[in-house]
């Protein structure tokens, strides 16, 4: 044993040792980073120019007075692929699409001009959500996650890990031992994400642009739950 601790950083000799055969990332957050087409400048222009913001209670940017913008014709293409792209997540997460369909239940504008921010928050009443970026982002417009109360990275502060911030999803370090994750979102890239997970948007430091981004929250129909909690849930139908 002594051996191997001390002939440990031999990169051949740990090629051949525990790979991911032998773990797996147990109870692991699935976020996701993938990219779409351009979507018309008909539709970015309604988006971003025709529709009316507000200053919500629970944001300090600007948003949509609107909460299902993606409901408009003109803004159906975008919907299409917006939806297409959570299926494909979903499929990616082994859930049966069979027994359960997800809808958009609500989607939303958000601006940010100078100083403006989103502060720690979830989303409730959602199971997957969304947000799609229009414009290239620096590092002060990452959107942040932050891991669940109650589970305990592996070595808490005892051992110095290297929390970096870039989308690598070869590193350990995501899996294992973050913290939170800060990701820098480019032109046309989608984030998806459990709604549960609690994240914030970076404070806009430039005085001449202006952020955009279009978010959205979903929820399953079908059966819903298991055993004595079974419930059926349409889409289409009207709860007394």
């Amino acid at each position: 044993m002594a051996e191997y601790l001390t002939d440990f950083k031999d990169q051949n000799r740990r090629r051949k040792m525990i790979d991911d055969s032998n773990v797996i990332p147990l109870f692991a957050v699935p976020l996701c980073k993938t990219k779409i087409e351009e979507p018309s400048a008909e539709i970015q222009d309604y988006l971003k120019n025709k529709i009316k913001f507000v200053r919500r209670n629970y944001s300090d940017a600007d948003n949509s007075e609107e909460l299902h913008v993606l409901n408009d014709s003109i803004c159906k293409p975008l919907k299409d692929v917006l939806v297409n792209k959570m299926y494909e997540y979903l499929d990616y997460l082994d859930v049966d699409l069979d027994k359960n369909k997800f809808y958009m239940t609500t989607s939303w504008m958000n601006r940010y001009s100078k100083d403006q921010w989103s502060d720690l928050h979830y989303h409730s009443n959602s199971l997957i959500s969304g947000v799609l970026y229009f414009e290239d982002c620096d590092d002060t417009s990452d959107i942040v996650f932050y891991k669940r109360q109650g589970l305990d990275n592996i070595f808490s502060d005892t051992v110095n890990i290297d929390h970096k911030k870039e989308f690598d999803t070869s590193k350990k370090s995501y899996l294992y031992h973050q913290r939170k994750l800060n990701v820098s979102p480019e032109k046309w890239d989608l984030i998806m994400f459990p709604s549960n997970l609690n994240h914030s948007v970076n404070q806009n430091i430039h005085a001449n642009k202006n952020r955009y981004s279009l978010a959205f929250n979903s929820f399953a129909t079908g059966q819903l739950g298991t055993s004595s909690s079974i419930m059926f849930l349409d889409k289409n139908k009207k709860y007394d």
